[in-house]
């Protein structure tokens, strides 16, 4: 069900979930916008008020390509909400295939567009300290955009710089120093983390759990006997030489950016952008069947009313699929191929089954006990589903099509690269039942059929 926000803006869909809230479309048809919306619920996690503060002010002195817009915020008794631009080519996760990753030149565009987006940061004084691929989105054009600043700081402001000492981060993309205990400088450890996102590009996989000398894979990295394991046997020569060069355990001796930016794998000259879709079965000519196909949605840019002296709030890291409500469609006056908000759905982490609801929630279910999985059923369409280790909780939800069902997940907590792959691992095991022609799934979500 569609809703009104404020007058003129619809809030058009739950577009995903956080530790503190929930991240909601706005779109407002008059001016043909959308908005990417994060509401805080005060009174469940008043705690948070002064760390939402912190970001809000770092991210509102931002403006770069690469850098998630900002728009606003708007804070009530009860609730705080954050404006955002809304990335409609999704997270950067989700063009990573597990155990492939994805094309060298896909790859070197996107590191690019981070070592850009970072060097645009700590210029002014700001590490991120969580960059990882959940936190990398994409524009329509298929341009990265570093969102979430969370756990952002300032490191250098009024000439004076300072050391970072806070543990935080993501464990497998931090650098060695944050986990020391002791005093670090703040542009090698995002620089590090940089490097961990292209590796993860290259090859569909993580290097380590941790960077420390318990875990096995980090131990093997740093005696230089790792050239035949994975997933360093994933990458050619040249980009696993300027991996070699950042991912040095002394910070002093890392690479820093002019290096990153002059080292030849960077300026390879063979470049090409996100792969555009021609037609025809998609799954039949792209080895990456858990990605989404792309879908290009017009963007205009329009601040809510009355936000000209209001601050920002970094986009959420989990992006649901869009899916527009039948009653948002059908109120629109027009409904035409240009029209943008028929254009904002597309194919993501999910598939259609040629069963009713019902037939296909209890399938599903049979799937997940099949599959070891444990899960609840949080309402009659959503399922809420727990790997066996309990790292990693994601949702699927069931909507009605004309006779189909679309089935579709998203993620909750944990790993970004372990959710598609168990992802998979369901498409596979359902494969009997899924209905192949994803260019007809993708085309009928766009219509008014859809709830």
């Amino acid at each position: 069900m569609s809703s009104q926000f404020v007058e003129g803006w619809t809030i058009a869909q739950t577009l995903g979930e956080g530790s503190f809230g929930e991240v909601k479309l706005l779109i407002n048809s008059a001016l043909n916008s959308v908005v990417a919306m994060k509401t805080v619920n005060l009174r469940l996690h008043s705690d948070v008020l002064m760390e939402v503060k912190k970001e809000a002010a770092i991210h509102s002195r931002l403006k770069h390509p690469n850098i998630v817009q900002y728009y606003g915020q708007r804070q009530t008794s009860d609730y705080y909400y954050i404006f955002l631009e809304y990335a409609s080519g999704g997270e950067l996760f989700d063009k990573i295939e597990p155990g492939v990753g994805m094309s060298q030149s896909d790859a070197r565009k996107y590191f690019k567009d981070l070592i850009n987006g970072v060097n645009y940061l700590h210029s002014n004084g700001i590490a991120h300290r969580d960059l990882k691929p959940e936190n990398l989105l994409l524009d329509e054009q298929g341009n990265l955009k570093i969102s979430d600043f969370g756990l952002a700081t300032m490191f250098l402001c009024g000439g004076k710089r300072r050391k970072l000492e806070k543990n935080c981060g993501t464990r497998p993309y931090v650098a060695p120093e944050v986990l020391s205990q002791v005093p670090f400088q703040a542009e090698p450890s995002d620089i590090w983390s940089c490097a961990i996102v292209l590796i993860t590009m290259l090859s569909g996989e993580l290097p380590w759990e941790v960077p420390c000398d318990y875990d096995n894979d980090y131990k093997l990295w740093k005696t230089n006997d790792y050239a035949s394991h994975s997933p360093w046997s994933r990458l050619n020569t040249m980009a696993l030489s300027l991996v070699r060069k950042i991912l040095i355990p002394i910070a002093s001796k890392r690479y820093d950016i002019k290096k990153i930016q002059s080292h030849p794998w960077f300026n390879q000259s063979k470049t090409s952008g996100v792969s555009a879709w021609s037609g025809g079965d998609l799954d039949a000519i792209r080895p990456c069947f858990s990605q989404p196909a792309p879908t290009p949605m017009p963007f205009s840019t329009s601040v809510l009313p009355q936000e000209s002296e209001i601050h920002s709030f970094s986009q959420p890291t989990q992006a649901n699929d869009l899916l527009l409500s039948s009653q948002l469609l059908t109120s629109q006056t027009t409904s035409t191929p240009s029209n943008s908000m028929q254009k904002l759905v597309k194919r993501m982490t999910r598939f259609i089954v040629c069963k009713t609801p019902e037939e296909a929630l209890t399938n599903l279910s049979q799937y997940l006990d099949d599959l070891g999985y444990t899960w609840k059923l949080n309402s009659s369409s959503v399922i809420t589903i727990t790997t066996t280790n309990q790292r990693l909780v994601f949702k699927s939800s069931i909507f009605p099509m004309n006779h189909q069902t679309l089935i579709d997940f998203r993620l909750s907590r944990g790993c970004g690269l372990e959710f598609k792959r168990h992802f998979i691992i369901i498409k596979n095991a359902m494969s009997k039942i899924i209905f192949k022609n994803t260019l007809m799934g993708s085309v009928a979500l766009t219509t008014n059929s859809e709830p």
